[in-house]
């Protein structure tokens, strides 16, 4: 699978030069700083470790594209190895070291130069010297001015100026002895006598150097997509996390497709991508303005799996001979480009009525999407399904699965494998009346999970959120439901309905106060209005500011499932025990199943900061109160 050895420095950046070693077209490009490449120059002239690059032998069955690394001549050339891991220091000495052209670095300032490095032969010989200190960038013209001489300048635009000042290039490092003649020649030219330094530079910095060995990991080409990835996300801690996407953009790249044009568009030829058409514009469908790329990807891989494993029963294959159903990172790198480009655009079509089927189930933020991988599912089965999909009868038995997954909070872990039997599941349920989803089946929903849903991390707490809205609850101020313009525009969230300075004041249990039982969807305006009082003051107030008669706002606090006579009463207690009856009596029907009513309790979960005080506009009012 790999081994470990070590290669001379010399050797790896004639490789380089040569094209033999390349990155993978998933690496970017960098620009390391100045005060970095200084260090490394003088680490490697210590004999100091390093570290270890990691490469991938060329040939197997993983191909990626490939691409010269900065500074060496443009070729085309097939590489033997790729440099998985170690780009920047092998990128820098390569400049540095091997290539006759200038440094791309960064001064502290953060600001783009050019530059050449040399090493001042005399600083670095003195006793107990730092070579760190010895070591000098100059810029791409060779002339540093306002240097700290008599002259204010030193220029080292000519070998004979290089010489006349003792200041070696490190880009002849690998070619010292023609310099070093050189140097000694104009010396000697001048009567001086420079007292073996000639030979003492030599054997203590250049011929460490040119013996330094680099330590080098080789996975052979063997190895899986999947052994890959995770390979280089090991290595990779200091850098941006690699991800499925990146290895195969990189790998259907080799093809000559661009997948990361094709999902986020070219600027250079103003074309889209899909990921701005299922996004929308102008009209934004929010719930999916945070669509990973490789949630695509993994769409795409259910709709390829299935139709492999159709293909092989409808050929004969039995038993083992039929592949599974699957969207597992291993099969999601596995992706031919030929499936991506057969399902992309029914999965595009997809996700855009998910959001639809999302927005009329009243989740309508992306902040509010239950799990998000609930939208693959979703944008797979209309994938396959299309038309079959948007009648009635479908998404009743769509919105059934959702809610039974939100509530009975299923897709809090091992999602891959849930979609991968989920969606064929719902495929079959729906096109061909069979069995319903298992996930239907193992969905509960206890009665006293209400009172611990304090946290807008919860599914469970998102979803009850949606189901008041699509219960049709109306804001206290303005009457309306919820839609999509009125959620955005009049900044509908959950608030408080018996508001928390009311409660703390009345020494009220912050676990009752601040659970779901005691939150409903409202305007950033009626929260402001409720602010801290009672509910038998906020309400009369809304009345005499509103124009509102008592008869009218019953019937409004009636569509968010709350008797007004305990609110009317401020009798808390009253309150929670018919609303929690209320609540229960949505999450059954939206379950299509019965809640389970008893005493065993839900896995407790700790109020937080966010989970206390998530109202800030209610906060403010009680503060101004």
């Amino acid at each position: 699978m790999f081994d470990i050895t070590k290669e001379d420095l010399k050797d790896l950046l004639k490789s380089i030069n040569d094209g033999r070693l390349q990155l993978p077209d998933f690496q970017r490009s960098y620009v390391w700083g100045d005060e970095d490449v200084r260090s490394l120059i003088a680490s490697v002239a210590k004999g100091f470790p390093v570290g270890a690059l990691l490469t991938l032998e060329t040939g197997g069955p993983v191909k990626f594209k490939a691409r010269l690394l900065e500074g060496v001549t443009a070729k085309t050339v097939e590489p033997s190895e790729l440099l998985l891991d170690g780009q920047q220091r092998m990128t820098s000495l390569f400049q540095t070291m091997y290539s006759q052209t200038s440094v791309l670095t960064k001064t502290q300032r953060n600001t783009e130069v050019s530059r050449f490095y040399y090493i001042d032969i005399k600083a670095a010989l003195e006793l107990d010297a730092d070579i760190g200190d010895a070591i000098l960038g100059v810029p791409a013209d060779r002339i540093v001015r306002n240097y700290s001489n008599e002259t204010g300048v030193l220029d080292l635009s000519t070998p004979d100026l290089e010489y006349q000042h003792n200041m070696f290039p490190a880009n002849r490092i690998f070619d010292a002895m023609n310099w070093i003649y050189g140097w000694r020649n104009y010396w000697e030219k001048t009567g001086a006598n420079l007292n073996n330094l000639d030979q003492r530079f030599y054997l203590e910095v250049v011929d460490r150097i040119q013996r330094y060995k680099v330590p080098i990991i080789r996975l052979d080409k063997q190895n899986s997509r999947e052994a890959i990835c995770l390979v280089f996300e090991k290595v990779n801690v200091g850098g941006k996390k690699l991800d499925a996407f990146e290895l195969v953009t990189a790998i259907y790249a080799a093809d000559g497709f661009l997948l990361r044009e094709d999902w986020n568009g070219d600027i250079k030829t103003q074309k889209s991508g899909r990921l701005k058409s299922i996004i929308g514009h102008p009209n934004r469908r929010d719930v999916l303005s945070k669509l990973p790329s490789t949630d695509f990807l993994q769409c795409c891989t259910l709709l390829h799996t299935r139709q492999r494993r159709l293909d092989k029963i409808t050929s004969g294959a039995t038993g083992k001979e039929i592949p599974p159903i699957s969207c597992n990172r291993d099969a999601l790198l596995g992706l031919p480009l030929i499936a991506y480009k057969t399902h992309a655009d029914a999965v595009e079509g997809g996700f855009i009525a998910a959001a639809t089927f999302l927005n009329e189930q009243k989740i309508i933020w992306q902040k509010d999407v239950p799990y998000p991988p609930q939208i693959v599912a979703m944008a797979a089965v209309f994938a396959i399904l299309k038309s079959k999909a948007a009648t009635a009868a479908a998404k009743k038995k769509l919105a059934t699965w959702f809610w039974c997954v939100t509530l009975g909070e299923l897709y809090g872990s091992g999602t891959e494998s849930k979609l991968a039997r989920d969606v064929p599941e719902l495929v079959e349920w729906i096109e061909a009346d069979g069995a319903p989803p298992r996930s239907i089946n193992e969905a509960i929903f206890r009665a006293d999970r209400l009172w611990s849903l304090r946290s807008r991390q919860s599914a469970a707490y998102k979803g009850i959120h949606a189901l008041m809205m699509r219960h049709g609850c109306r804001d206290f101020i303005t009457g309306k439901p919820v839609d999509i313009m009125t959620f955005f525009n009049d900044k509908v969230d959950i608030h408080h309905i018996f508001p928390q300075a009311w409660c703390k004041l009345q020494g009220k249990e912050a676990s009752h106060f601040n659970s779901i039982i005691n939150k409903t969807p409202l305007s950033d305006a009626s929260n402001r209005t409720i602010g801290g009082a009672a509910p038998s003051v906020y309400l009369k107030k809304i009345e005499a500011t509103q124009g509102i008669s008592p008869e009218e706002l019953d019937d409004i606090l009636r569509s968010h499932l709350i008797e007004p006579t305990f609110l009317r009463a401020d009798d808390f207690e009253g309150f929670l025990q018919a609303r929690m009856t209320a609540l229960g009596g949505i999450v059954s029907d939206a379950m299509g199943k019965r809640i389970v009513h008893s005493e065993a309790t839900s896995e407790p979960e700790q109020d937080t900061e966010e989970d206390l005080y998530d109202d800030s506009a209610e906060v403010q009012a009680e503060e101004m109160a």
